[in-house]
């Protein structure tokens, strides 16, 4: 039998940073590393919605709004990591549940300052973990091959900006090109600039509601019997992490597999598709879990592993997958890291 390749050496010393989007991600998906070596380890969407809110998640998992939730997971959170080598931080920008769009693009600029401050503290080669994207594939708009070709500037609409807990999202597509009327003449006057710009959203407005009634259809037929897609707070997550690493040639990205969404559909396919996308090179390999330490500080999370995965496979060790699964994304330029 071939064993996976070992983790790159590149990695063995260099400071890390997990990025886990929700409490819980870091030691469902990426234990090896957070249960290793000290490093740092980042809950990103750890805070709390004002005023609170209620989704269909909340209600699940047995809690009346997002404040006595969050209260309950970061409690779960606390437990779950007493006793480990990690430094944890907990940020304060809203779970994609909670979150509109205009405020989902000011608490992403915040995360992403503050890991540039990070970054800024360590030696080169810093590491940041990501989650991939794992999940059942979503199947492309009939007009997909079509964008692509054409280019995504012009026909390119917004990412989702949020799901619910296990994977359900609620996505909220916008054409992201500002289709505004120029005003006539230097000496038009500002209301005429912006009626302008006003008559000349709404056609987008109306394009963004379709697209995103489209979208909709298209993740519930292929959620269809409780799968789980890729959740967009993870993408999301994860493109902050490669914008980052794309800026800063000294930093490295390593992505981590997701559970329990890879259950339902591998990240091959989405680092695949990253990598040709970005023109990088992704370096796999996975390691081998204590699937009993791992699972005696899953079980702190009480009110989230009973209703992540309706089969049941998050309640026992024995469930759980014993290897995890990883890749270090490089620029194609770069030689292959050993």
């Amino acid at each position: 039998m071939i064993l996976p390749p070992s983790r790159p050496g590149v990695l063995l010393e260099a400071p890390t940073l997990v990025l886990s989007p929700h409490l819980d991600d870091a030691l469902l998906s990426a234990s090896t590393f957070v249960l290793g070596p000290p490093c740092d380890v980042w809950t990103v969407f750890a805070g709390r919605p004002n005023p609170p809110r209620t989704t269909d998640w909340d209600v699940a998992c047995g809690f009346p709004d997002s404040d006595a939730t969050m209260a309950a997971r970061l409690a779960e959170d606390i437990a779950a990591f007493a006793g480990t080598p990690a430094r944890v931080r907990r940020l304060d920008a809203w779970d994609g549940a909670y979150v509109e769009r205009d405020v989902r693009a000011r608490q992403l600029g915040e995360v992403r300052a503050q890991i540039e401050e990070w970054l800024d503290t360590q030696a080169r080669d810093a590491v940041l973990l990501a989650p991939a994207g794992a999940g059942v594939e979503v199947p492309d708009a009939p007009w997909a091959g079509l964008q692509r070709r054409v280019g995504r500037r012009r026909l390119s609409v917004a990412a989702p900006v949020g799901s619910n807990g296990n994977g359900e999202e609620n996505p909220r597509l916008e054409p992201t090109t500002a289709g505004t009327a120029q005003a006539r003449g230097a000496g038009a006057t500002r209301p005429v600039r912006s009626a302008a710009r006003t008559v000349g959203r709404l056609p987008l407005a109306l394009a963004g509601r379709a697209l995103h009634a489209e979208y909709t259809l298209r993740r519930r037929r292929a959620t269809a019997g409780g799968r789980l897609a890729p959740n967009p707070d993870h993408l999301a997550l994860r493109d902050l992490a490669l914008a980052l690493a794309a800026e800063r040639p000294d930093t490295q990205v390593v992505l981590y597999e997701e559970l329990p969404y890879l259950w339902h559909g591998s990240a091959d396919d989405a680092v695949a598709e990253l990598c040709d996308s970005r023109d990088l090179v992704a370096t796999p390999w996975s390691e081998q879990v204590d699937t009993d330490a791992k699972f005696a500080r899953l079980r702190a999370y009480t009110s989230q592993m009973p209703v992540m995965d309706t089969a049941g496979r998050l309640l026992a060790a024995r469930h759980l997958p014993t290897r995890e699964r990883y890749w270090l994304l490089t620029p194609s330029s770069r030689p292959t890291p050993s």
